[in-house]
């Protein structure tokens, strides 16, 4: 039987990170808490390892995605948004094809991997009220194709990804409207125009989107933000916005880079960690070197709670990147082959394989906070930082690598490089 193609979209948000407020009273007043209440994402032993080994998934796929021609480029990615999706392809794949996503993921089998999303999904957004994180996930279905879903897919989508099914026919133009305006509506209007046209004979799309919006836990005075100068690795400089503030943060000296950590929200859960490469090293070096040794913060070298002097570039940029292929590089090969792919448990009708994954990401980052968005469809300057005498300085004044993560999970949610474009 003749497979039947169809692409893998996938979409995640960053956005504005809210800090929490309290309220002062006067003896005898009533005081309200008005303090977020944060709370821990619970899981069992087994998903906490299974956290551990999506981590390593997280790296693996952006050392993939940053190879060849994207290494001097400025990068976003969320690995998480391609967990859920691969979780989504998982449930329908059998055989070597299940075999391989689950390598890929580092974990479980399908029941596992799904459960692990589910709790994900379910508890993630609920650890800081005043963080927004949002998850969506949609199957579309070519109404040409005459695809018949089987049920038990449609049922795990539902059940454990709170996913949505649509019938839409990829000839129309009002079909590319509604595959554009999902991604609007779930990227907080990042990422508006996700297609410029759907493939006709497409059977279906798998689409995942994440949203997060975040304000700093201590944002940065816009009065103190100044035009200064970004060195790019080929040695060639440009003018940046400087954001700057005092601040006591984490942070941390490694063989070849600083690290700081900077807290958004209510300061206990999430955060971004910059990677700034030490003189002589490069975002390469740094990015090869990256492990779970390096992952949590207590364990960034002598990483600890010091007053630190701060200068980050307000910066927002773009970025496509082709999920396929990093998956192919790290061993996701059958269900990419119209000849390979077991897809059974998708469709009874039709032979299915995934032709395309790409991902389109969008970061903006400010004095107020990040907001990020994500799409994904089926000679170095001096490093300015280190400790000198009793003053601790860190100046982002040349390129480094981010991360955000959520800490009671330990999860890595999005990682990124900044080039100075």
């Amino acid at each position: 039987m003749k497979k039947t193609l169809f692409s893998s979209m996938m979409y995640f948000c960053t956005a504005v990170i809210l800090s929490g407020c309290s309220s002062d009273s006067n003896e005898g007043d009533i005081v309200i808490d008005m303090l977020p209440k944060t709370r821990s994402v619970e899981l069992t032993q087994e998903q906490k390892e299974f956290v551990n080994r999506n981590n390593e998934f997280a790296l693996n796929l952006y050392k993939a995605i940053c190879q060849g021609e994207n290494a001097d480029k400025s990068i976003i990615v969320s690995p998480f948004s391609a967990t859920y999706l691969m979780g989504m392809l998982n449930d329908g794949a059998a055989g070597k094809t299940a075999e391989e996503i689950t390598t890929a993921l580092g974990f479980g089998g399908k029941q596992s991997v799904n459960d692990f999303c589910k709790a994900m999904i379910e508890q993630i957004p609920e650890v800081d009220p005043s963080v927004s994180l949002t998850n969506a996930n949609c199957v579309v279905v070519n109404e040409r194709q005459n695809i018949e879903l089987k049920d038990q897919f449609v049922s795990d989508i539902s059940n454990y990804y709170k996913g949505e099914v649509m019938e839409l026919d990829f000839s129309s133009s009002n079909a590319l409207k509604a595959v554009n305006d999902w991604s609007n509506r779930h990227t907080g209007g990042m990422i508006p125009k996700l297609m410029d046209q759907l493939k006709e004979d497409a059977a279906l799309m798998l689409m995942n989107a994440i949203s997060f919006k975040a304000t700093w836990t201590e944002k940065f005075d816009e009065k103190d933000t100044q035009t200064e100068t970004f060195t790019k690795e080929d040695g060639t400089t440009q003018s940046v916005q400087m954001m700057h503030r005092h601040a006591i943060a984490c942070f941390g000296e490694e063989s070849d880079c600083y690290t700081l950590l900077l807290p958004y929200g209510s300061g206990d859960k999430w955060s971004m960690t910059i990677f700034l490469p030490k003189e002589g090293k490069t975002v390469r070096d740094v990015v090869n070197s990256l492990d779970m040794s390096k992952w949590l913060p207590y364990r960034y070298g002598a990483a600890s709670p010091m007053d630190v002097d701060i200068k980050l570039p307000r910066f927002e940029n773009s970025y496509k990147a082709d999920v396929k292929t990093a998956l192919q590089r790290m061993g996701v090969l059958s269900v990419f082959d119209a000849d390979k792919a077991d897809l059974s448990l998708i469709s009874k009708n039709k032979n299915l394989y995934v032709y395309k994954m790409e991902q389109t990401a969008a970061i903006e980052v400010n004095e107020e906070g990040t907001r990020t968005s994500a799409v994904t469809v089926a000679e170095k300057g001096v490093s300015d930082a280190g400790i000198l005498g009793n003053k601790v300085y860190f100046y982002a004044n040349t390129p480094f690598v981010y991360m955000i993560r959520e800490a009671s999970s330990g999860a890595v949610f999005f990682i990124g490089t900044y080039q100075g474009e």
